[in-house]
């Protein structure tokens, strides 16, 4: 090996080692998740790929060094592929895809040991390779709800550097069973060219897009109650903000209701804080389910719960905090007090002319619901500026 070939190959071994301890960190400190255990395996399979290639020599025999060397290979790829299909949670791939690469790898074993052929034997791992990095980058592509712009460098780089294994693929086929000088020599400046290249490109990629999946992760439990799994106050503002400023545009409607339980301090005071949480948390599977995918619900304070319905005018919304309040009142909490019953207060608001922020609809809401606490809980109210005396006496919403 020139000694330009031996610095090029000690350096992918050294970064593959620190690739390998990098990922494993991020395995250890930010959620144990199983795909940067699989990266870190891998990148620790491509370390020991390299550094037999350093010592080739040191094999008992060539046909010892392929095997080794290609087995490596194989496994790199293999383990990169399994990480992306962890991280999208993919299902298209099997559960186990070892004997299929076995398989693939015998191809390997056969042109080496059985009917030697040099060409075939070099085609397969780049081969492999880029069809490994393509179905990768569909998975990174395909398998999210919103594929975010250190996916697409990831996306983009996979695919380029599947481009570079298919060029390297073909160049090692046309070397034929015994092999071609010239062809070897082109095969060799190619690789030597383009895989350091894009092996690095490509796993500092992966890496800014674990950071992004780290700050996304941080940035959803920022936004969301830990209890319940529904939004907190914060995530509710700024979502909320973002549709009372579209309703505005469109002037379509949007409406508001804001419940808490019932004496909630009671369950509290008479079942203890655990009793307490799960009722909590049942109280807001059943206020949360099944809702459109635009309704906005969140836990706004200790017992109280706000949902955001765009595109929903205020009498509809009477009727939805209306079904709510049944449902609710009908479905008990199962604790070790077996059907302890739970009833809620609603109030509701609707956009209207006068209101500069969501924060004017809150507080409609929010005065809404102490009506009808007052008025007996268990009941569904409006904020006294919503209603109108119609020509019966009766009071019913506005309109506007």
């Amino acid at each position: 090996m020139g000694s330009q070939y031996f610095y090029i190959v000690f350096s992918l071994m050294v970064i593959s080692a620190t690739l390998s301890l990098t990922f494993f960190m991020a395995w250890r400190n930010f959620g144990r998740k199983p795909h940067a255990l699989t990266w870190s395996a891998a990148f620790l399979a491509g370390a020991l790929q390299w550094l037999c290639s350093l010592y080739a020599d040191l094999f008992p025999s060539r046909e010892a060094f392929l095997l080794i060397e290609n087995g490596f290979s194989m496994a790199l790829v293999t383990l990169g592929l399994r990480g992306h299909c962890q991280r999208t949670n993919c299902r298209f791939l099997p559960s186990n895809l070892w004997p299929y690469v076995l398989a693939i790898y015998a191809i390997i074993a056969w042109h080496i040991l059985v009917t030697p052929h040099v060409g075939i034997r070099m085609t397969v791992v780049p081969a492999f390779a880029a069809v490994t990095m393509l179905m990768s980058a569909y998975m990174v592509f395909a398998y999210r709800e919103r594929t975010r712009p250190a996916e697409w460098v990831v996306v983009i780089g996979l695919g380029v550097f599947a481009i570079t294994q298919v060029v390297a693929a073909s160049l090692a086929f046309m070397q034929g069973a015994t092999g071609d000088d010239s062809i070897a020599a082109a095969y060799g400046h190619f690789n030597f060219l383009t895989l350091p290249a894009g092996y690095v490109a490509v796993s500092t990629f992966i890496i800014l897009m674990m950071a992004s999946d780290i700050s996304a992760k941080l940035k959803k439990i920022a936004v969301q109650d830990q209890l319940t799994g529904l939004l907190n106050r914060r995530g509710f503002e700024e979502y909320g903000s973002r549709a009372f400023s579209a309703a505005r545009r469109s002037g379509q409607p949007l409406s508001v209701i804001m419940t808490d339980i019932d004496r909630f301090k009671y369950i509290n005071d008479k079942f203890g804080h655990a009793a307490g949480d799960m009722a909590l948390a049942h109280f807001s599977r059943l206020f949360a389910e099944p809702r459109r995918h635009e309704d906005v619900a969140a836990r706004v304070g200790g017992e109280e719960f706000a949902l955001l319905l765009p595109g929903t005018d205020l009498r509809d919304a009477m009727a939805i905090a209306d079904q709510l309040r049944i449902k609710i009142g009908s479905t008990p909490l199962n604790t070790t007090v077996v059907g302890l019953p739970m009833t809620s207060s609603f109030g509701v608001a609707a956009i209207s002319k006068k209101d500069k922020s969501l924060d004017d609809m809150l507080l409609r809401a929010d005065r809404a619901l102490y009506r009808s606490k007052r008025a007996g809980r268990n009941q569904v109210d409006l904020e006294s500026s919503q209603l109108l005396r119609a020509g019966d006496g009766r009071l019913v919403p506005a309109t506007s």
